[in-house]
């Protein structure tokens, strides 16, 4: 558990002592360092949860705390610890985030971290979305690759008691073949002893689309395509008296996108007593899509109960139930909206859809006649026993079942006569057992002078997948046999773990770890991997030294080193290849990925002034091999070829007052660099817009330098190679769509009975691929609408820009720095104020306002510079297919405990 260079998250890192112990998110008691009390924030706090950071050997109680709330993804919160991105695949309702800690350590087409719920690896599994081909031809946005809702979706916010991230090599070396991305560790709520309390949490708000391109009005259209005609030497489209009539014409974006609405409700119960704690919650989300016919809801409940029986075992049990269901138009459709002619209507004055020379297909008929309708259905559910042998010796034993399930109708538009409808539908399953067995010691000795901490357990998973697709012609009530495939599989995963710790005086902990673990995805040979770990921490703040000293309250140093893999992450340890076929590609085929990976990294803690000033500071080093186990015709990687990442991360946590006035502000920084090398320096994989070569980043775009217009107004481009022309030989290295460098400054204020929170992100350092400005920002006047950007093209009255003259030859091959574009910017990700209206013992009610991606700095020009269209994927980082804008949203809500 990466406490504490994870920690670096929470700067505060007041982290004394002991154990290891991770970045946190934790439930809605405030008290974090040793100076704030609990009560400080806890009686009018909005939030559901904190985000908890910890150190190596802190005791529990000296925990840094962040406030994690339930409006949006809670990915998007983890920007609050140092090193981590989190990046939404769109702005769609329900969609997946990428998220990458300590930058990309694999080459898999969808490297997520590690999440665990309870103990238990989950949502390992992704269902793919039907597709009638296996081709490799052109780029396809995750969402259409993937048919999988945030899979945290299934665990409301308000469910949720702690969730830690994991990314130092000790931490994420003790989950071995599934560590490689880190690790997201969840802690569902499982009641407290007390009397029965009824608990509501709610709101409801709107949606609104934060940016919208700047585009050509009709006339502005009309009199760039005729341009671009005439100097191609062709007719003009469009006579001067239908130019002098068009006016703005048809904003696609104001008949596509809209104001949507949002709301959610929680009610749950818990209590017990001193044996006994049960919980138990309900929740409904529906969320009105911000583009036409798109729309989500979410239903979801979760009981818990754990009970002692007798003086040495306890025994707990839980289960979570979700269904999600989605309306989602097609994939294409808001960039569809973005390319659109402006001259063309809605719809005719007979009531048809209006539509253009170069596409059948308007919009608003696309976003209503082609969707889906995905329904997902998840079940967590887990049994445990924990058995004291004597004081100190206990046998756990966890058993744990997923079952996921996805039953989706597509609906097309009908290219003839016959009526569009019902086209498709496939369904599927996934479902693993997981059972772990683990026998823990911990003993004190000569007064707590010696603390040994040993244990030895085992995991077992046991996965099956099912998937069927049926493709028809709307209307057919049966496909035919050509148009129906499926696929199943079944694997199975084992670990074997051993780790031991022991701390002398309080003072020097030494941790060791030893992992052996098994996929069945590959051969016998190369099943097994044996995934060592080692720490060791100095609390040189309780040396005598120190203890008197009235400046420094804590400091902390250690040094980690373990191993980690991808082998054990069954269903997303693969990289897809092309098949060759002849001079052609005829599909795809995967490379089921082991990526053996060291990490070592060191950090210091340190505690100025009571515990008011905390500051951590890590770094790291990581080297991960890209071998992997070949289901193809060729060899792909050799065992030399690795990705190298090292970095930086700094947390600041300052506790101040001002009178009645307190708070906390948080400062969360991190550097990361990382490059690709392999022994065959001339090979690369190339996807359509990036590279992976050798001595290069991972992302790293490939094309050419813009360098103006000519005399005549035709576009220039940088001739590297010297032969006097410039084409796909002169492309070079443009940047990498990896961030270097986040920051993230997180405030809360306290005054009586106000509480004030916010939280501000940056992402620097990276270059963003924007596919729908390639066609836009090109003045080609026949296919595409136009950006602002072209009412500056070059004219012969207009030679100063450098955009070039309308004409429909012009060509821009590839990537090029014409389009590429920074994504450099802050983000005001959250800002809520909340009011205690009342309060008597642990009752309260509480209102609050609140607001999520309110602004973006940025010079951007697409939607949002923060989008991952290829997924998780570390080689397609920062491309932006304009998928689905992203939202501002405004909330009202309420919480009470009664």
């Amino acid at each position: 558990m990466v406490r504490l260079y994870s920690l670096s998250l929470l700067l505060t890192l007041s982290i004394p002592a002991l154990a290891q112990q991770p970045d946190t998110l934790a439930p809605r008691r405030l008290g974090v360092t040793i100076t704030l009390p609990d009560s400080l924030f806890a009686s009018n706090s909005f939030l559901s949860g904190r985000l908890v950071c910890t150190g190596p050997g802190v005791p529990i109680t000296q925990t840094v705390t962040y406030y994690f709330g339930p409006t949006f993804p809670l990915q998007e919160q983890l920007r609050q610890i140092a090193g981590v991105q989190a990046t939404p695949y769109s702005g769609a309702p329900g969609a997946q985030v990428a998220v990458r800690i300590r930058g990309a350590a694999s080459l898999s087409g969808n490297a997520q971290p590690l999440y665990v719920v309870d103990g238990i690896p989950v949502f390992q599994n992704t269902f793919g979305a039907p597709i009638r081909d296996n081709s490799m031809i052109n780029f396809r946005p995750a969402e259409a690759l993937e048919m999988d809702t945030n899979p945290l979706l299934s665990i409301p916010s308000e469910d949720i008691e702690t969730v830690e991230v994991l990314k130092g090599a000790w931490e994420t070396a003790r989950y071995g073949a599934q560590g490689v991305n880190g690790v997201i560790r969840i802690t569902t709520k499982r009641g407290r002893t007390g009397p029965l309390r009824v608990h509501y949490a709610g709101y409801g708000g709107v949606q609104k689309v934060r940016y919208r391109y700047n585009l050509l009005n009709a006339r502005e259209y009309a009199n760039l395509a005729n341009e671009a005609a005439l100097n191609a030497k062709f007719g003009a489209p469009y006579s001067p008296e239908q130019v002098a009539t068009f006016g703005k014409g048809t904003d696609w974006q104001d008949e596509l996108l809209r104001t949507a609405t949002v709301q959610e409700h929680h009610l749950s119960l818990d209590g017990g007593s001193a044996r006994t704690h049960y919980y138990a919650g309900t929740d409904y989300l529906n969320q009105k899509g911000t583009v036409l016919n798109s729309s989500l809801s979410r239903y979801a409940g979760r009981a818990a109960i754990q009970h002692q029986l007798g003086q040495h075992l306890k025994l707990q049990a839980a289960v979570g139930l979700s269904e999600t269901r989605q309306r989602i138009p097609a994939v294409g459709a808001a960039a569809n909206a973005l390319a659109y002619i402006p001259t063309v209507p809605v719809r005719n004055p007979d009531g048809s859809y209006g539509s253009s020379r170069q596409y059948s297909l308007n919009p608003v008929q696309w976003a209503q006649e082609s969707y889906t309708t995905p329904q997902h259905r998840r079940m967590l559910a887990q049994l445990g026993a924990r058995y004291e042998f004597l004081p100190g010796l206990a046998l756990d034993l966890r058993g744990n079942l997923e079952r996921a399930t996805l039953a989706n109708t597509t609906y097309s538009p009908s290219f003839t006569s016959t009526a569009g409808g019902q086209s498709g539908d496939n369904t599927a399953l996934y479902q693993q057992w997981v059972l772990n067995p683990a026998l823990r010691y911990t003993g004190h000795f000569k007064e707590d002078r010696h603390v040994v901490e040993a244990s030895a357990e085992a995991i077992y998973q046991k996965r099956r997948a099912e998937t069927e697709t049926r493709f028809y012609l709307p209307g057919q009530t049966q496909p035919d046999f050509f148009n129906i495939s499926g696929s199943s599989y079944a694997a199975n995963v084992a670990a074997y773990q051993l780790t031991t710790s022991y701390t002398l005086a309080g003072r020097y902990q030494v941790q060791g770890g030893l992992r052996r673990d098994a996929s069945s995805t590959f051969t016998a040979k190369d099943r097994w991997q044996w995934l060592p770990s080692a720490q060791v921490t100095w609390h040189a703040g309780k040396e005598a030294f120190l203890q008197s000293s009235s400046h420094i309250s804590q400091l902390d140093a250690w040094l980690g080193w373990g191993f980690t893999s991808d082998a054990g992450n069954i269903g997303r340890n693969f990289f897809q290849v092309p098949i060759p076929n002849g001079s052609n590609l005829s599909g795809r085929s995967n490379v089921f990925l082991r990526e053996p990976t060291q990490q070592l990294d060191a950090g210091l803690t340190l505690g100025l002034l009571r515990s008011q000033l905390n500051l951590t500071l890590g770094a790291y080093t990581r080297r991960t091999g890209a071998a992997g186990h070949l289901i193809a015709s060729s060899s792909l990687f050799n065992e030399t070829s690795q990705i190298l990442s090292s970095g930086l991360e700094l947390s600041v946590e300052g506790i101040w007052s001002a009178g009645p006035l307190r708070g906390t502000t948080r400062l969360a920084a991190a550097v990361n660099r990382n490059q690709f090398t392999t022994d065959r320096p001339d090979w690369f994989y190339a996807t359509d817009y990036q590279r992976t070569t050798h001595e290069q980043p991972l992302s790293t775009f490939y094309g050419l330098r813009y360098q103006g217009i000519d005399a005549q107004g035709a576009p220039k481009f940088q001739d590297t190679n010297g032969d006097a022309t410039s084409n796909f030989l002169d492309a070079v290295a443009l940047g990498s769509g990896l961030p270097r460098q986040l920051v993230s400054l997180g405030q809360h204020l306290a005054y009586r009975r106000v509480t004030l929170q916010a939280q501000l992100d940056g992402m620097f350092g990276y270059q963003v691929y924007n596919t729908a400005l390639a066609a836009l920002d090109v003045p080609e006047g026949y296919f595409n609408n136009g950006s602002g950007r072209l009412r500056n093209r070059w004219t012969p009255t207009n030679t100063n820009t450098d955009v070039p003259q309308a004409t429909y030859t012009v060509q821009f091959p590839g990537v090029t720095t014409y389009i590429l574009q920074s994504g450099n910017h802050v983000r005001l990700s959250s800002l809520t104020l909340a009011y205690n209206v009342w309060e008597k013992d642990s009752r309260n009610i509480s209102v609050w306002i609140g607001g999520n991606n309110l602004f973006v700095l940025s010079n951007y020009r697409g939607f949002d510079p923060n989008v991952s269209s290829a997924g998780s994927d570390n080689q397609q980082a920062g491309i932006d297919a304009s998928t689905y804008p992203t939202a501002r949203t405004i909330l009202l809500g309420l919480r009470a405990t009664l």
